[in-house]
C-alpha cells in the first residue's frame, strides 16, 4: 500500500512539472463553459444545445486525457529509466500501475466536477454522469497503459495514441452523421458515453426524436466490456514486454 501511496504522490508532484499533459485537464472544462454559454442556448427547434456541448467535451476528455497521461508517464519512466529505480527499490508492477491508474481516476474527478457544474448537473445526472464518465476513463487509461508498455520513449508513444484518441475522441460525433460508423462505433466506450450521457443530459422538445435510443444498462456493459478487454491485452502486452526496468 505505501509503494502506491508513493506512485500517487509522485505523480501528483510530477503533473505541474509536464505543462502539456496539465493543460489538457484544463482545456476540455474550459471550452465546455466556452461553448456553452456563448454558443449555447434554445435553436429554432427548442433545443437547447448548451448540454450537448459539455456532453461533446466531457466524452473528449474521457477519451483523450486518462490515456496520454497513462502512456507518457510509462514511456517516460521507460525512457528516463525510472522504472530501474522503483523496481530496485521494491515497487511491484501491479502497484506501480495501480498508483498510475489510481491517480488519473482521482484527478479525473475536478474536470468532471467542473463539467456537471456547468451542465447544472443535480442528483441522478450527476451520479450517472459521474459514474460513466469515471467508467470511461479507466476504460482510456487501461488502455494508455497497453501504449505506454510498447513505446520505447515519449516521441514514439506519442506517434502511437494520437491517432487512437482522436478515432476514440471523434468516433461518436462522425456517428451522428453516418449509420455505417454508428454500427462500428457502437462497440467503443467512447460512443456509449456520449449516447448514455446524451440520452439523459440533453432534454430534447416533445416531437423531435432523440438522437440515440440504446438502453443505458446497454451501454454500461458495452463500456465495462471495453474496460474488461483492454485489461485482457495488457495482460497479454505485460508478458510478452513487461514493465522495462
Amino acid at each position: 500500500m505505501r509503494a502506491v501511496q508513493a506512485i500517487f504522490m509522485k505523480q501528483l508532484v510530477d503533473l505541474p512539472k509536464n505543462l502539456s499533459i496539465t493543460i489538457m485537464y484544463i482545456i476540455f472544462p474550459l471550452l465546455a463553459f466556452l461553448f456553452a454559454n456563448f454558443l449555447g442556448g434554445p435553436d429554432e427547434y427548442g433545443f437547447d444545445i448548451a448540454p450537448a456541448f459539455i456532453v461533446q467535451f466531457a466524452t473528449m476528455f474521457a477519451a483523450m486525457v486518462p490515456m496520454v497521461t497513462i502512456a507518457n508517464t510509462i514511456a517516460e519512466d521507460n525512457e528516463y529509466k525510472s522504472l530501474r529505480f522503483l523496481v530496485t527499490a521494491g515497487v511491484k508492477p501491479g502497484q506501480y500501475l495501480t498508483g498510475l491508474i489510481g491517480f488519473v481516476l482521482v484527478i479525473a474527478i475536478v474536470p468532471l466536477l467542473i463539467f456537471a457544474f456547468i451542465g447544472s448537473f443535480a442528483g441522478m445526472e450527476l451520479v450517472i454522469f459521474l459514474g460513466l464518465s469515471l467508467l470511461g476513463v479507466l476504460a482510456s487509461a487501461v488502455l494508455g497503459a497497453i501504449i505506454g508498455l510498447f513505446s520505447k520513449n515519449v516521441q514514439q508513444c506519442s506517434a502511437i495514441y494520437t491517432p487512437i484518441m482522436m478515432i476514440l475522441g471523434f468516433a461518436p460525433f462522425i456517428a451522428m452523421y453516418s449509420e455505417a460508423a454508428a454500427n462500428i462505433a457502437h462497440f467503443t466506450f467512447t460512443f456509449q458515453i456520449f449516447a448514455a450521457l446524451t440520452q439523459i443530459m440533453v432534454h430534447v422538445p416533445e416531437g423531435l426524436e432523440p438522437m440515440f435510443d440504446i438502453p443505458m444498462t446497454e451501454s454500461a456493459i458495452i463500456i465495462a466490456a471495453n474496460v474488461v478487454i483492454f485489461a485482457v491485452l495488457f495482460v497479454v502486452a505485460y508478458r510478452k514486454k513487461g514493465l522495462r526496468g
